[in-house]
């Protein structure tokens, strides 16, 4: 193999490129800045890998020995490279070409579904080329040069690929930091209906639904819609979907503070859990809790079924899968907000 250290720094980007990835899926604030902008570098920089990990996998293919003993390993390693340039390709054209969808699946879902699936098999193959590297390449200067300057090689991409955009002005330079792109603004029930995890119960009758709050509060209470609406305030934030679109909206409700102050917080309380009709839930500080509304209304129209009606919840700063729909029950406990998976799992 004529390089064999690409495979351990597509490995070493790509697994930067994960973790940054993931980091941006749990928040839309722009605190969470640094973790697209680190996720874009890597993804450059893995760019910039093809060009000696192209070499790698091209010379092998003329060699009839390498297909007559290890055929298996020549051909993972092409359906790799294939998935990896797929991926990034899926990637860099998200970034810069506009919204678009497949099978009703965004483009930069695709992304990364295809990243998560092909991730066992980029490290499958860095372990079974790794005896062509010798042992002091963990400390040899080289390597570490050649990781900054992967590095460099990935900021400058990403850079000049931001100044092409702006200058050909692509609908890449309109999208959000978080790499989203706006869809029905205000524009009432107008947005995407998406779920998490494809949530979608039967529609919920207004007359029997009830909100339940409950556990480390000095009283119990169930409320009616009607008690919801008498006291609604007014909100404007962006619903920022992880599905690749964010939504500017006025939404109505009453703050998530006065249902609690109602029940009266109990010392020692450590965080809220807003649940769901289907058992979807996600938890919260206390603080956080006090910044958030239970809307029943957007845009001045009752939130939709495929919005949550009769009662979403608003969390700004959040990513769509926290802002839990068909809220039913809310739950003051007394351990704290990480006490859960950071992406819901059922």
């Amino acid at each position: 193999m004529a390089y064999p250290w690409a495979n351990v720094f597509i490995l070493i980007m790509g697994g930067l490129s994960l973790l940054t990835g993931f980091l941006g899926l749990m928040g839309s604030s722009p605190d969470w800045a640094i973790a697209f902008h680190l996720h874009r570098v890597s993804g450059f920089a893995l760019v910039a890998l093809l060009f000696w990990k192209g070499r790698n996998v091209l010379i092998p293919l003329t060699s009839k020995v390498r297909w007559k003993r290890r055929p298996a390993l020549l051909l993972g390693s092409i359906a790799i490279f294939l998935l990896l340039l797929a991926a990034l390709a899926l990637g860099i054209g998200w970034s810069h070409g506009g919204y678009f969808a497949y099978l009703r699946i965004s483009g930069v879902s695709w992304h990364i579904y295809l990243s998560l699936f092909l991730s066992p098999f980029v490290v499958w193959h860095t372990v079974a080329h790794s005896w062509t590297l010798r042992p002091r390449f963990w400390v040899e200067r080289r390597s570490f040069l050649r990781l900054a300057g992967l590095s460099v090689a990935g900021l400058a991409l990403w850079r000049a690929g931001e100044l092409a955009a702006d200058a050909l002005e692509l609908p890449g330079e309109n999208r959000r930091f978080t790499g989203s792109y706006e869809r029905g603004s205000f524009g009432g029930n107008g947005f995407p209906t998406t779920s998490w995890l494809n949530d979608d119960p039967a529609p919920v009758d207004r007359d029997t639904w009830r909100l339940n709050v409950s556990g480390m509060v000095r009283h119990d209470m169930v409320f009616e819609l009607t008690h919801l609406a008498r006291s609604r305030e007014r909100v404007t934030a962006v619903l920022d979907c992880t599905g690749g679109w964010h939504s500017t909206q006025e939404w109505e409700g009453i703050p998530l503070k006065k249902i609690l102050e109602s029940a009266g917080v109990e010392s020692g309380a450590g965080s809220v859990t807003v649940r769901s009709v289907t058992g979807y839930q996600r938890r919260f500080s206390l603080t956080e809790a006090d910044q958030y509304l239970l809307a029943t209304h957007v845009g001045g129209e009752p939130i939709s079924h495929g919005h949550g009606f009769p009662v979403r919840l608003v969390a700004p700063g959040k990513r769509g899968f926290e802002w839990v729909k068909w809220v039913d029950s809310v739950n003051v406990n007394d351990t704290g907000k990480w006490w859960q998976p950071p992406v819901p799992l059922t």
